[in-house]
């Protein structure tokens, strides 16, 4: 797998389900200067190949109001991949899809709290962002295939309780906004694994049976006899392509 090291832009205004927690809409952005200190530190630490690469993540990303300055500092640190962690909505056709791949972005990360957008915007506290999550991505998909651009898109799931039986309609959702991968990621301490476990595989093969890799994190590799590959330590790496 191809390693992130994660930098924080600033804090608030995360996609998150509000019924396990209150979500923050304010967002706070953190100076440039301080970013690009860090980001300068984690590559002067990189050990190893295959980078050093960096995620933008915190408050959303492609909203700093400096992010070109951001990623160009990323780059005269030496990072070799710049990628984003976004609510999907900043890339729509209002958005910032070309600006982000002209400054240098090619790995983004959109979050997903369900398969539908009665589950999503539920979850998310706020109408529409479904929709305009999954049309983001497929934007940022356009837009590099026009350029002729090798990029790669990640559906991130944040899976609880309030979501687990619409894993599988959400890696399907994803598949079809054209994501190369998919991370299901368990931020509820409350699931119980015999009840989630079906779920997760219904979700593992509906990628497999769509080309798309799904892995999980938040789960020790013996819960999920017969699909061991899914975990991170073990998955197979996911290759940056050119549009579809």
């Amino acid at each position: 797998m191809i390693r992130f090291a994660e930098v924080s832009v600033g804090y608030g205004g995360a996609v998150g389900c509000s019924r396990c927690a209150p979500v923050t809409r304010e967002r706070v952005y953190r100076p440039v200067a301080e970013i690009a200190a860090e980001i300068a530190a984690v590559c002067g630490a990189w050990e190893g190949r295959l980078g050093p690469n960096i995620r933008l993540t915190g408050a959303e990303p492609i909203e700093h109001p400096e992010l070109p300055s951001i990623i160009s500092a990323a780059a005269a640190a030496g990072c070799q991949r710049i990628g984003v962690d976004t609510d999907g909505v900043a890339l729509g056709p209002a958005g910032h899809a070309a600006e982000i791949l002209v400054a240098g972005v090619r790995h983004v990360r959109f979050t997903l709290l369900g398969g539908t957008a009665a589950v999503h915007d539920a979850l998310a506290g706020a109408p529409g962002r479904f929709d305009a999550a999954l049309e983001g991505a497929r934007s940022f998909r356009a837009v590099s295939k026009a350029e002729d651009l090798a990029t790669s898109i990640t559906a991130l799931i944040s899976v609880c309780r309030h979501n687990v039986h619409d894993l599988p309609l959400a890696v399907l959702a994803a598949v079809e906004a054209g994501v190369n991968s998919v991370l299901l990621r368990l931020d509820d301490d409350g699931l119980d694994m015999r009840s989630l476990t079906p779920w997760v595989v219904a979700a593992c093969d509906t990628g497999v049976v769509n080309s798309v890799w799904v892995e999980v994190e938040g789960v020790p590799r013996g819960d999920l006899p017969g699909y061991e590959l899914h975990v991170p330590d073990a998955a197979r790496p996911i290759r940056a392509r050119k549009g579809d």
